[in-house]
């Protein structure tokens, strides 16, 4: 007999703090975060000859959003060899994908699925993502540092080349609709959506995170 497995589904814009918060309850729950860049980069190891893979690896490279087709496949596999709660960083991203999610749910009534969308006004999302710094080897946020160095592990700290202003501004005119169309799907499906507010503190967030789950 199977038991109830949890898909906790964070979704906000660029910067909200959407990959450090799954990362905290990651430790908390014992789960792991997956966004699809993880199961594409996981899928395109070995691409031999096959020209889907070949596809797949070809946008992945020119920076192109997979089609919802693959990102379906993907989760579809993933969802049915995994044994424990599941956390999905940015997905579901577009209508088709919350769709495809809630119909996989009708099917399989041992998941439940939980939305934690984390709101933040996209001046503060552009603030944050042009200040901000990622470690080159761990792949750690600092937000708003001098360090050059990263605490946890020594490696190198950089901007990310596609952190400016009007790189980050044209992809959160892109997140807002996609979000809100996942939010309304949800909401119209009666789907558990928490929101809390993105402007606090860390520590504030995941407070708020685990009070409502």
């Amino acid at each position: 007999m199977s038991h109830q497995k949890t898909i906790y589904s964070f979704i906000g814009l660029p910067a909200s703090g959407k990959g450090t918060q799954a990362s905290i309850l990651a430790k908390k729950i014992k789960a792991k975060v997956i966004g699809i860049g993880d199961l594409i980069r996981e899928t395109i190891k070995d691409t031999g000859d096959d020209p889907f893979l070949i596809d797949i690896k070809k946008r992945y490279d020119d920076g192109t959003p997979q089609p919802d087709a693959v990102a379906i496949d993907l989760v579809t596999a993933y969802l049915g060899n995994i044994d424990s709660d599941v956390i999905f960083d940015n997905f579901p991203f577009s209508n088709g994908q919350a769709e495809f999610l809630s119909n996989y749910l009708s099917k399989h009534s041992e998941w439940e699925i939980i939305i934690i969308y984390i709101e933040l006004a996209p001046e503060t999302a552009i603030r944050r993502a042009t200040s901000r710094k990622i470690c080159s080897g761990c792949g750690a946020i600092y937000e708003a540092t001098d360090e050059m160095i990263c605490k946890k592990c020594g490696g190198s700290l950089a901007v990310r080349s596609d952190d400016n202003e009007e790189t980050v501004r044209a992809r959160i005119s892109q997140y807002l609709p996609k979000i809100n169309e996942v939010i309304k799907y949800f909401e119209n499906s009666n789907s558990k959506i928490i929101k809390v507010d993105g402007e606090k503190s860390i520590e504030e967030v995941s407070g708020e995170i685990a009070s409502k789950i």
